[in-house]
């Protein structure tokens, strides 16, 4: 019994003749009967009935082919891990951020981690939210940063920091005189609120809504969208402080915001590479960088 024999088999069962395993497996018809002879002759069993150019198993071939496919989801799984193995030998990271990081405090990180390993190659991706919850499970994924979220089994996740959010007011607005805006003067202003889901949700921002009953016309849960509504004059926006002066450089009036209101920063990671020392370097200069953001209004206090 050979390997090939067995994909041979396989791939019989799956396309249901043998003209389309042998496409499949890029090898010509009479191979693969070659082949599904030999097998059913080594295992002294009738796997297969042919019928009119079609393949059908027999109850041995059934019983069968459920264990092979066992077999081959584990060997999947071992190539899997192969791959991972070989790409850690080559040093590569694979890294995703939500997008008002990646803009901002991800390069700060890559600044200083890439210093130290010129010789690391590092693909870096920006998604949404969504997509954000689901890609943190993928194997093939080092290490992710954004907002604190639900615990994902085999997944770790370290807390970076607790950040405190920042008022971003339009170019000349009235509000732009005081060195710290308050709960009270967003009353009756135009105001971007943020998107709460189940995976992502500013539950102080809608206590915030509920306290000065603001005019929100616009809503989103993208930071670029937020600040880019509040630079065309069209609001004002209580937002993350990572995008504040990239924006600033555009005209956006950035002000410290009170009451706080803080959200949580989390890297995640597989457990598998719970002891990876490029991992663990990566969490403590992250860490670093996300606490600076979460100094900012203490002497508001």
């Amino acid at each position: 019994m050979r390997m090939r024999q067995l994909e041979a088999f396989r791939a019989t069962i799956i396309n249901g003749t043998i003209s389309s395993a042998a496409k499949s497996l890029n090898t010509t018809q009479p191979t693969i009967s070659r082949l599904l002879a030999d097998l059913e002759y080594s295992l002294k069993l009738t796997l297969l009935h042919r019928r009119k150019g079609r393949v059908v198993p027999t109850e041995e071939g059934m019983i069968f082919y459920r264990k092979l496919d066992e077999v081959f989801e584990a060997f999947t799984k071992l190539k899997s891990t192969a791959e991972e193995i070989s790409r850690d030998r080559k040093q590569e990271l694979r890294i995703i951020s939500l997008g008002a990081l990646s803009i901002s405090i991800v390069p700060e990180i890559m600044e200083e981690f890439t210093a130290n390993h010129p010789e690391i190659s590092i693909t870096i991706n920006t998604t949404d939210v969504k997509n954000y919850f689901n890609m943190i499970m993928d194997e093939n994924l080092d290490i992710a940063f954004g907002n604190q979220m639900g615990e994902q089994p085999g997944v770790e996740q370290v807390i970076l920091a607790k950040v405190d959010y920042v008022c971003a007011l339009p170019p000349n607005h009235s509000l732009c005189e005081k060195d710290i805006v308050c709960e009270e003067d967003l009353v009756g202003e135009k105001l971007i609120a943020l998107d709460s889901d189940d995976v992502l949700a500013f539950h102080q921002h809608t206590d915030l809504y509920k306290r000065i009953n603001p005019i929100t016309q616009f809503s989103t849960q993208h930071s670029a969208n937020a600040y880019s509504l509040v630079n065309q004059g069209l609001c004002c926006g209580v937002l993350e402080p990572f995008s504040a002066k990239v924006w600033a450089a555009s005209g956006v009036e950035i002000r410290p915001f009170k009451p706080k209101i803080s959200y949580k920063y989390s890297a995640y990671y597989q457990e598998t590479r719970k002891k990876n020392p490029l991992i663990r370097e990566l969490v403590d200069i992250a860490a670093r960088k996300f606490k600076k953001y979460e100094a900012l209004l203490r002497f508001v206090e």
